[in-house]
């Protein structure tokens, strides 16, 4: 019976571990999605300058 509180502590550390790799993958994901909208930005903005 020993063995319960030993698993408990080591599967909530498991579980804090986890979410806090996932909301750095989130916040890792919203930043290279801001770079991707503004180097999209500027590539229509050089094809509209090019066009002219």
């Amino acid at each position: 019976m020993d063995a319960i509180p030993l698993i408990s502590i080591l599967v909530l550390i498991f579980v804090v571990v986890l979410v806090s790799e996932v909301i750095k993958l989130k916040k890792e994901t919203r930043k290279l999605s801001k770079l991707v909208g503004h180097l999209k930005k500027d590539v229509n903005i050089l094809k509209s300058e090019s066009d002219e």
